[in-house]
């Protein structure tokens, strides 16, 4: 637990490999600084040594060039995952073992009322709100370009066979466009991280109704474990933060 100039966060992350996959390319990390609170999740690709690689990095990368820069709080964030990109796709060069190796991420910043967020890819934030969920974060995939388009609907998207295809992640190219936006936060929001391995399997009302939970800890522990009565083919991890007065 620990508290903003004006409000009071409860965090919990947890992480699982899933029931299919061999190892967890899934990572995800806390900081804490003058500049707010920050968290991240990421999603390797690229094969086990550069799946999971690729994840750490970008988790570490986007810690310490946040809060090693000065400047505006959403400057700062879309360039320390700009430097994340560039070091995970330098690092992929230089050892053959790791061409290929990618991740999404989508980080948190909270100073104060107020937060940030940005993704690359389609793991996702979400708010709860009183009764309304909504998705933060626009997924950067195939299928969600296709239902933008109108040519899929949700449900479809849902279990398309490139549901998995994403159409930006870290590390693939030199340069990445990043998404940041800014929220603003009351006492009882809810926000969530995730990979897709909890959301391409447990649907939006199912979430919702998790983060209700009389803890965070609980709340994370039991999407994990809903995630896992889905068939978890994938790693999923999440983190779960509630706003509240101090």
């Amino acid at each position: 637990m620990s508290e903003t100039s004006e409000l009071r966060l409860e965090a919990a992350s947890r992480t699982d490999i899933g029931l299919v996959r061999e190892q967890n390319e899934d990572a995800f990390g806390e900081a804490s600084g003058p500049a707010g609170r920050l968290f991240v999740v990421a999603d390797g690709m690229g094969g086990h040594a550069g799946g999971a690689t690729a994840s750490r990095l970008a988790v570490e990368t986007i810690a310490q060039a946040f809060f090693d820069a000065s400047g505006p709080l959403p400057v700062r964030l879309r360039a320390a995952v700009e430097t994340a990109n560039q070091r995970i796709h330098h690092q992929a060069r230089r050892d053959a073992s790791l061409a290929g190796m990618g991740t999404t991420a989508v980080a948190l910043v909270i100073e104060g009322s107020r937060a940030w967020i940005a993704n690359v890819g389609d793991s996702r934030a979400y708010r709860l709100r009183g009764r309304d969920f909504e998705q933060l974060t626009r997924d950067h995939s195939v299928v969600a370009e296709l239902v933008r388009r109108g040519l899929l609907t949700a449900e479809q998207a849902r279990v398309h066979p490139r549901r998995n295809e994403v159409l930006r992640s870290l590390g693939s190219w030199p340069d990445v466009d990043v998404d940041v936006d800014e929220l603003d936060l009351v006492p009882g929001d809810v926000l969530l991280l995730c990979s897709d391995g909890l959301s391409g399997v447990v649907d939006d009302d199912a979430i919702a109704a998790f983060l209700t939970a009389e803890s965070v800890a609980d709340a994370a522990q039991a999407l994990i474990e809903a995630a896992i009565g889905q068939g978890a083919p994938d790693n999923v991890t999440v983190q779960v933060v509630r706003v509240s007065d101090r």
